[in-house]
């Protein structure tokens, strides 16, 4: 039965009009993926935990992603910096979730007259249309698939400290709705972020005025926010419930009853108090950190696309230890094992520890790509912006020149960041070469190390009074 919270959100999707068929092709064998965006892909990891979630789930389908996103960017200002930042990367697929920026918050300061109101948010909707188009446009020539994404959620409803701009998430709300319009009109994919996070803002605001899915700037998602995003997109490509699925009949010496991405290879033996067999899952389970756990409040991730079962039939009543290439993985009675458990977050199991593996090797890809995306915001939105043009080659004259540009900035909110960018930048720009190698190198290992290997499974019964 779905829980009472997820038929709720369910509910709410279907009355919002929130398409539920999958409408996007999975990533496949060799692309190279373009994840666009601003400071929520700059910054996020909706697109890490889709890159790991393939790299567990298609262990035999490598390709690489780079995150494209900068902190602060507008879709202009993304087609400013396209040829040397995003087509660099020569996409197969292009992944693009713009619009924060591009509904300028002045326009929906409480102090500005209506008549400005309307003006500039009129103004902000057709310079963020005519930048999408042309993106599409230039991406189309480039012969790249493009995935639109709705933009996530400005949180004007919840009763947070910071200031409220009302009536900045009516206007991504526009900008989603032509989305749908640029994506027939370029025979491109759709995945909508915008309307499945404000329904779930709202569910969970019903108890709590001060709860909101992303961050208390009203903007920025956190760790579970990222979950829900890339759990949306994982949907949207139809991606397969099952890490693998197990069921046994433990009767007459053992038989297999069904398997789901997996092989049991002839050795399976049952007797009356044991139950063995070796088998290779095609699949890793998907590894979620402690971080990320709320957000299967929101969204039921480890059901809809993360499960690992192994179920046994005809069991003698009792309760059995189960035991993975002889690591103890738990105990289970045999009522729970004829039903069948899940072990896709038991992190006691080899296949696990695997993933946690694929993922440590991803942890070291992430710092080399923070490190690249440092460098780009600071090249495309502060050294672009420099006159006279000062060479990056000139250490000394770009430090002066940069700590000039900064000092405009001096007693903004968004100063200090600036300031932690650009000296990140100053120490980090003559090994640019070095991080793009490591980035790559990183993402290769994550595919070696996420090959599926053959384990051995023992059920035995636990003694009474053991």
């Amino acid at each position: 039965m779905m829980p009472a919270f997820f038929a709720l959100l369910f509910l709410g999707l279907l009355s919002l009009g929130t398409p539920l068929e999958a409408s996007v092709p999975p990533f496949q064998h060799g692309d190279r993926v373009a994840f666009i965006g601003d400071s929520i892909t700059h910054g996020g990891r909706y697109h890490a935990d889709i890159y790991l979630y393939h790299a567990t789930r298609f262990p035999n389908h490598p390709f690489v992603a780079h995150n494209c996103g900068i902190a602060g960017d507008t879709a202009p200002g993304t087609n400013l910096r396209f040829e040397a930042d995003i087509a660099v990367h020569r996409p197969t697929v292009a992944t693009i979730m713009l619009g924060m920026n591009d509904a300028y918050a002045w326009a929906f300061d409480p102090s500005l007259a209506l008549q400005e109101k309307i003006s500039a948010q009129a103004s902000s909707y057709d310079h963020y249309t005519q930048a999408m188009d042309q993106m599409a446009t230039t991406l189309t020539e480039m012969d790249c698939r493009m995935v639109f994404i709705k933009p996530s959620i400005y949180d004007q409803t919840a009763v947070l400290d910071q200031k409220n701009l009302v009536g900045k998430n009516d206007q991504l709300g526009r900008f989603a709705e032509y989305i749908d319009e640029l994506a027939i009109k370029y025979g491109a994919s759709v995945v909508d972020f915008h309307t499945p996070m404000s329904v779930i803002n709202h569910v969970i605001q019903v108890s709590d005025p001060s709860a909101t899915i992303v961050g208390a700037d009203r903007v920025h998602p956190g760790i579970p926010g990222h979950l829900v995003m890339a759990y949306h997109f994982l949907k949207a490509q139809n991606m397969p419930t099952y890490v693998s699925a197990i069921q046994l009949d433990a009767s007459e010496g053992g038989k297999i009853l069904q398997l789901r991405n997996c092989e049991i290879h002839g050795d399976l033996v049952a007797t009356s108090n044991q139950l063995s067999f070796s088998a290779t899952e095609k699949a890793l389970p998907f590894p979620l950190s402690p971080a990320q756990l709320k957000g299967l409040d929101w969204v039921p991730f480890q059901h809809e696309l993360n499960r690992q079962v192994l179920a046994v039939d005809n069991l003698p009543r009792g309760k059995y230890e189960l035991r993975i290439d002889a690591i103890k993985v738990g105990e289970y009675s045999s009522a729970e094992l004829k039903i069948g458990i899940e072990l896709s977050a038991n992190p006691a199991t080899p296949q696990y520890n695997q993933s946690l593996r694929v993922k440590a090797l991803q942890d070291q890809q992430l710092k080399a790509t923070s490190k690249l995306r440092t460098i780009a915001l600071v090249r495309h939105s502060m050294i672009k912006k420099i006159k006279p043009a000062v060479s990056e080659k000139d250490h000394a004259a770009l430090t002066i020149a940069l700590a000039t540009h900064l000092n405009k900035s001096k007693g903004e909110p968004w100063y200090k960041y600036l300031r932690q960018q650009a000296d990140a930048y100053l120490k980090t720009i003559q090994n640019e070469d070095t991080y793009k190698q490591e980035e790559v190198q990183w993402m290769q290992k994550m595919w070696q190390q996420n090959q599926p290997s053959r384990h051995s499974w023992q059920l035995r019964k636990i003694p009474l009074g053991s």
